[in-house]
This record gives structure tokens, C-alpha cells and sequence, in this order.
């Protein structure tokens, strides 16, 4: 897995505080040693801040077949803190593309299919099921690169994490995706995305750091991505599960808020809808 900066992080502490003061009910692991990872204390901890583990997003270099192995075993670590707390869902995706990188051919497609397989067959033996999610900037990032691993893998081990802000970003609409997935689609990354800002990014070649510093994301119901309608839309097929709020964000934020204002803005944009 893909080394990140930890440094320009707020806490862990602070970070678990503004998710329960904004009013959510649950987050996410988040990179790996972040929060506690030891499963007596993580448990000690989620439940100071009275919050659910709902997953853990997990990018690995599917398609570098030198360093899978070592991702996927990383990958299994995470899964058994899941697995501890419960958790029903693995979410993964393809990590940031090497700059010039060429995209690979159809037979690496099929490796990667056949790899994520045989990782949500290990996973399935824990009590997790695997999920993906589009991730901008890697080789698994488009609406249409999801519809080539969906036809390329079984959906009854492969589902989906819809992030509607990836789909949007890459000019998806996520409503599309629902109608077309149905209920392949089992857990959901909710984020907003700024027109403006994402056709700029398109129109100069920019880089989805530089989109993220821009403020390409928005507090959910300023943007393209019709969380409304979306969320509409996945009750209308029953799903069920858990809608977790997501704004990439990289500080000082590009609209001098702070992101608990931000995420009580997006929870208060739910309270909306009755969620």
C-alpha cells in the first residue's frame, strides 16, 4: 500500500471528536496506524466518542504485479480488525498512477480481476465481503473502467462502493450507476463535487491533488453529483447500508472554512432528507 504524508494530519483524537460533534454515527479506519489498529484499544476508543467502525478504504497497486503480494497481505491485517469489530464491508481501490504511466493492456485487466477474486475470497472466510470504489488518478478511476471489472468479475464476490464524487469527477452521473448496478452496489461513499472547479481541472490537465486544493469537493448538496436524488434513488432498491460522508480535502481549505464546518453542513443536508 501507497506511503501517505501523516504529517499535515490533524490528531486522531481531534479528528474522532469533529466526526461525533458534527452528529455521525460511525467512521471509518482510515490509513493504516491512524487510529489504534490493536482491536482492545480501537474498541476503547470508538467507544469514547460513542462511533461505529463501519470499514476501512485500502488502496493497493493492483496492477504493479511486484508489489501486490505485499499490498494484499497488508490488506489481510486490516481485514482481520474488521473482521474483530464486526465490520461487514472491505473497501478497496487502485492506488495513484505512476505519471506517464501506460494503461494497461486487456491481460493485465484479467489479472487484476482474477487477483481481486482471490483477495474477496480470503476476505469472505473472515465474514467480510470486498467492495471497490473509483479512485481519481489510478487506472481503476472512470465510469467506464468500472464497467470493465464489473463484466470481469463475479458480482457475488466483487461488489461496489459507489463514491458518487469519483463518479462525478470523472464526468459519471452517479444516478446512472444505480440504475445500472442495482444492488451490486453494497456500500456508499456520499461526496459532492464543484462543476466549475472539476471542468477546469479536465480543461488544463491538473492533477487530483491540485483538483482536491482547488476544492473540486463541496459540502454535500452544493455540487453536480444530485446526492438528493441519488440517495432517492438507493432507497427506492432497499439498500440498506451504511452512507458515509467524504469531502477530500487538503488544508487551508479552498473555502476558509474549517472541515467540521463543512461536515455539520453535509450532516445537516442529510438531517434533510430524514437520514
Amino acid at each position: 500500500m501507497e506511503e501517505t504524508d501523516a504529517s499535515v494530519w490533524p490528531s486522531a483524537a481531534r479528528v474522532l471528536e469533529e466526526i461525533a460533534a458534527a452528529g455521525y454515527d460511525g467512521t471509518e479506519l482510515g490509513p493504516s496506524g491512524y487510529f489504534p489498529t490493536e482491536v482492545h484499544a480501537l474498541c476503547t476508543t470508538l467507544a469514547e466518542y460513542r462511533l461505529t467502525l463501519t470499514s476501512a478504504f485500502v488502496p493497493l497497486r493492483w496492477f504493479q504485479a511486484e508489489r501486490l503480494p505485499g499490498d494484499i497481505e497488508a490488506l489481510m491485517g486490516v481485514a482481520q480488525v474488521l473482521a474483530a469489530l464486526d465490520c461487514p464491508f472491505i473497501v478497496v481501490a487502485d492506488g495513484m498512477a505512476q505519471p506517464g504511466a501506460s494503461p494497461p493492456n486487456e491481460s493485465a485487466w484479467r489479472q487484476t480481476a482474477g487477483a481481486m477474486e482471490d483477495v474477496a475470497r480470503r476476505v469472505e472466510q473472515l465474514g467480510l465481503r470486498l467492495v471497490f470504489h473509483l479512485e481519481a488518478g489510478s487506472h481503476l478511476a472512470t465510469p467506464e473502467d468500472q464497467a470493465r471489472l464489473c463484466a470481469l468479475t463475479d458480482p457475488a464476490l466483487v461488489g461496489i462502493c459507489l463514491d458518487t464524487g469519483h463518479y462525478a469527477y470523472s464526468f459519471g452521473n452517479p444516478r446512472d450507476a444505480v440504475r445500472q448496478y442495482g444492488r451490486r452496489i453494497r456500500y456508499i461513499h456520499l461526496k459532492d463535487v464543484n462543476p466549475s472547479v472539476r471542468d477546469r481541472v479536465a480543461r488544463d490537465g491538473l492533477d487530483f491533488y491540485t483538483a482536491v486544493r482547488s476544492g473540486v469537493f463541496t459540502p454535500l448538496g452544493r455540487g453536480c453529483a444530485e446526492i438528493a436524488a441519488v440517495v432517492s434513488d438507493l432507497l427506492s432498491i432497499d439498500y440498506q447500508g451504511w452512507l458515509v460522508t467524504e469531502q477530500d480535502v487538503l488544508m487551508p481549505l479552498a473555502n476558509g472554512r474549517t472541515p467540521l464546518e463543512n461536515a455539520r453542513e453535509s450532516r445537516e443536508f442529510l438531517r434533510q432528507l430524514g437520514l
